[in-house]
């Protein structure tokens, strides 16, 4: 249902993807649909301002591929989900995708680095700061180290400029 009506709200704003290329696009394997960069991936969709159509593709494709995906693709999935979310400065919307990426089986690093997420976005500076520390202890220093440390020094600032507020 929620597909359904951001499939007809994208008709009314410019941002509609024609049916076949959208089924086409579940039929990829997850790289190529995580990286397909036209003007209908999911990036493209977000980056144009139409995140409602990007959050439905990629739950679409969460859904129509769940068999076939791998826990880690699922994980990525809800998380970028949550980040085109985020980007639109829609945070109170992406915590529970971002909630979906968390996964107890998960890689030291990526559960922290949602952790970290999750802290910012709910504003909790004990947790951000919780989570910097076992991020820099799992990952040294890399890219998603400089995303935490954003987060921490731009406490007050949209995700969008947080995430960059580092880099």
């Amino acid at each position: 249902m929620i597909v359904a009506t951001a499939l007809l709200l994208a008709a009314s704003t410019g941002c509609a993807i024609p049916t076949a290329d959208a089924d086409a696009q579940l039929a990829l394997d997850y790289v190529s649909f995580d990286v397909r960069s036209d003007r209908y991936g999911w990036r493209t969709l977000n980056a144009s301002g139409c995140t409602d159509e990007a959050v439905a593709l990629l739950t679409r494709y969460a859904s129509a591929n769940d068999a076939r995906l791998s826990a880690e693709a699922r994980r990525e999935l809800a998380f970028h989900a949550g980040q085109a979310l985020a980007f639109a400065g829609r945070d109170a919307e992406s915590i529970a995708h971002f909630e979906r990426a968390q996964d107890a089986a998960a890689p030291t690093e990526w559960r922290v680095y949602v952790a970290a997420t999750l802290a910012f976005l709910r504003r909790d500076a004990a947790a951000l700061a919780a989570a910097r520390s076992a991020y820099a202890a799992a990952a040294g220093d890399s890219m998603r180290l400089r995303i935490i440390d954003g987060f921490i020094a731009c406490p007050d600032a949209s995700y969008r400029v947080a995430a960059h507020c580092r880099m």
